[in-house]
């Protein structure tokens, strides 16, 4: 298997001569792309489903229950699956074990009935302990949480909840969080999956958990490097240096980047304030790690970015900047946007909340060529829609999930318009199976 790619693609392609000039890098990390002779590595999957009582409405726990069946239905006997559901109380109705009677498992998971509150942080610890009990070396370990609710019993502390995320993922057990509708904690299910070494996702409406959960298995079949790192290192002069994606940092002063997947490129930005220099300087070095799947191997790549010609500032404006970059530059600042948004929504300044949102839109049209950029410009006006009818937890969620994609340097995973996707008989019927 070939390595991962870093290209290292600055705005523009000169240094100034005579003045100090601000010149951002698009990092591109382009894994290569799968290898369909390759067999995949096993997975040990532990399912936590919330079966609070308010998973009845919208048919929350139909859906729910139909996207698990379908995850363990694409396990392989090799593989290893737990499922545990939670309200108050904590039931492990599949215990870590291989996938191999996948009726047996989908049936435990159809009986399930909503009832009562929700204790998520103990159906998470449980639903963890299980994949720790079947860990499987060489593979992927990981625990799917989705809840629609607080947590409003037993421990509901978010720091806390987080801080036992980070420790089960050192130990090998990542966590994805799913959250459902509109009344779930997006701070903590974020924290959750930032500090879990997982994924986090906002899911509108319950119609999309199937599509959800496929991309989350694709996700998982197609990694082959876990605990990413990044450390960037500008030459002793450059004193400025700002990464314009939001990164947890490692104990080493590193940045954590999410798991590097076969066919799916990781794109971050860094701002340089380079003073006036000469031409064929190397400005930034780069240094990508990750551990291969099976533990045994830590694996380092080294990138360098050297501009080969330097230019007086008159020439220097001239110069046309690089469509990817600022496409790149601009959706950060959009993904910004989205998080001071949601800031200003929590202190009450709905005023300002709606202000910030419309000034993402103005920034975003300037460059409605690309389509990811008119994506977001599509998202905005329905964060403005949202907050226009008193929909803010709705506008929020979606500010916080899209500005989370985009910090970690991957693009959103689908957050669709529920009244375009669900085709009218099933919003007609909610417990009408979706296909």
């Amino acid at each position: 298997m070939s390595d991962p790619k870093i290209e290292l693609i600055p705005s523009k392609t000169a240094l100034c001569v005579d003045a100090a000039i601000t010149l951002d890098v698009l990092i591109r990390i382009a894994p290569p792309p799968p290898a369909t002779s390759v067999e995949r590595s096993p997975l040990n999957l532990a399912l936590v489903l919330d079966r609070s009582g308010s998973m009845a409405g919208r048919g929350k726990m139909h859906y729910a229950q139909e996207a698990a069946a379908f995850a363990v239905w694409q396990l392989h006997e090799t593989d290893r699956v737990s499922v545990t559901v939670f309200d108050e109380h904590v039931d492990t109705l599949v215990r870590n074990a291989p996938a191999l009677d996948k009726t047996a498992i989908t049936e435990s998971i159809q009986s399930v009935l909503p009832r009562g509150s929700t204790a998520l942080y103990d159906g998470w610890l449980e639903g963890s302990r299980q994949a720790a009990s079947g860990l499987i070396d060489g593979g992927m370990n990981r625990v799917l949480l989705l809840s629609d609710g607080l947590a409003n019993h037993g421990v509901t502390d978010s720091k806390a909840i987080a801080l036992k995320a980070r420790e089960l993922a050192d130990q090998g057990v990542s966590t994805t969080t799913l959250g459902v509708g509109d009344d779930y904690n997006e701070d903590l299910m974020e924290a959750m999956a930032k500090t879990g070494d997982g994924n986090y996702y906002y899911i509108q409406d319950p119609v999309q958990l199937t599509d959800i959960f496929q991309t989350e298995l694709q996700g998982l079949v197609a990694t082959f490097g876990q605990k990413v790192s990044i450390g960037l290192d500008p030459v002793a002069d450059l004193h400025t240096l700002e990464m314009l994606n939001k990164l947890e940092g490692t104990e080493t002063g590193r940045l954590k980047l999410p798991n590097l997947v076969f066919g799916q490129p990781i794109q971050l930005v860094v701002r340089l304030h380079v003073p006036p220099r000469a031409a064929g300087t190397d400005l930034i070095s780069v240094r990508l790690a990750w551990d291969t799947l099976d533990g045994n191997d830590r694996r380092v790549l080294h990138a360098t970015l050297r501009v080969q010609e330097s230019i007086p500032k008159a020439d220097w404006d001239l110069l046309p900047a690089d469509p990817a970059v600022e496409q790149h530059v601009a959706l950060l600042m959009l993904a910004r946007a989205q998080n001071e948004a949601t800031t200003f929504y929590d202190t009450g300044d709905f005023v300002s909340t709606r202000r910030t949102l419309e000034d993402a839109a103005a920034v975003a049209a300037r460059y409605s060529s690309s389509p990811e950029v008119n994506d977001e410009l599509t998202h905005l006006s329905r964060m403005m829609l949202d907050l226009e009818e008193h929909r803010g937890d709705r506008m929020r969620k979606q500010a916080k999930y899209r500005s989370y994609s985009r910090f970690r340097g991957s693009p959103s995973a689908p957050v669709t318009n529920p009244d375009e996707q669900v085709p009218p008989s099933h919003r007609d019927d909610p417990d009408k199976p979706h296909a």
